[in-house]
């Protein structure tokens, strides 16, 4: 797997659009969906409805990561 670097940047959430697939845009993983949450405390403060289904041109900042995925070791053969 080559490395890749991603700038800090801030999208704008489409109509409807879930955290974890904006992440997933950009990103092209999940297991960033802490660091982004933690970026984006004012998140919290939405109700429920539009934190799991953000609004138009809902603002959402994603950190500068300058390392790789972390995936979990599948052994098939002992």
């Amino acid at each position: 797997m080559t490395r890749k670097s991603f700038d800090a940047q801030v999208l704008t959430a489409r109509e409807g659009e879930m955290l974890d697939a904006l992440v997933w845009r950009h990103y092209g993983r999940l297991d960033v969906l802490p660091l982004v949450l933690e970026a984006n405390r004012q998140l919290a403060r939405l109700p429920v409805a539009q934190m799991l289904r953000l609004p138009a041109g809902t603002p959402v900042f994603l950190p500068a990561l300058n390392d790789q995925p972390v995936l979990p070791l599948v052994r098939i053969w002992s």
